[in-house]
Parts: structure tokens; sequence; C-alpha cells
């Protein structure tokens, strides 16, 4: 074996400390559900918040319930967004 002992300097890295650098998830995309037991649609009927869903992100979107289909759609529409940015 050698006598050599390798040390890392990482003086001259030009690596920012982790504090300094700017986060890399300015999204975190999510399905939840809402609070409360029932609402009242446009048309007058009672729907179960069951079949309702919002969609939040941390960059600031924030949807009222909407259908699970719909908030499926806008789901996958901000996930795009997400990944055209990152490319």
């Amino acid at each position: 074996m050698s006598e050599h002992r390798f040390t890392l300097d990482n003086n001259g890295a030009g690596i920012a400390p982790a504090a300094a650098r700017p986060a890399h998830y300015t999204h975190n995309l999510r399905y939840e559900k809402p609070a409360g037991a029932a609402r009242t649609t446009p048309e007058g009927t009672l729907r179960a918040l069951s079949d309702l869903t919002v969609v939040t992100c941390a960059c600031g979107l924030t949807t009222p319930a909407l259908p699970n289909d719909d908030a499926r759609l806008l789901y996958e529409e901000h996930r795009n967004v997400i990944r055209d940015e990152t490319a």
C-alpha cells in the first residue's frame, strides 16, 4: 500500500453552500381532497366532496374544488409546463 493519503480540497470547486444555492424544486404538484361534507353545484344538485379534487402546487397554483376528471386534466397540463421549464 502507498503511504500517500488522498485529501479532498474543495476550496476552488466553485460549488456554493447548500443555503446559498437556489431550490431545484419550485414545484410540488399534488391532489388534495377538500374539507367538508358536500357542496351544491351550479345546477342546484348536492354533490359529495369525494367526487371533487383540489390541485395545488408550491409555485402558487391552487384550484377550487373541481370534478376529478377536470382536476386530472389541469394536473397533467401543469405537469407538462413543469417538464417544459426543466427541459
